[in-house]
């Protein structure tokens, strides 16, 4: 399969908020060492390159805060 890279508009107001995002994306990093994600408070964005489809990468960082939008940005 091949990666792709997603972004994603997500709600943080503190580093709170970004450390949230990031334990659950390095957790699931346990079991998909292919995922390579950034996420920056600052811009309020989220960027994940992976194997895995949008929704199911939208679905895992919804659960912990909310995404306002979200678009495919590129394939490996």
């Amino acid at each position: 399969m091949t990666s792709k890279t997603y972004e994603y508009d997500v709600a943080m107001s503190c580093s709170g908020c970004s450390g949230a995002v990031e334990r659950v994306l390095k957790k699931w990093q346990t079991t998909h060492p292919e995922l390579k994600y950034d996420v920056s408070l600052e811009t309020q964005k989220v960027q994940v390159t992976t194997d895995l489809t949008y929704d199911e990468v939208f679905e895992k960082i919804n659960k912990v805060k909310p995404i306002s939008a979200g678009r495919e940005v590129g394939g490996a």
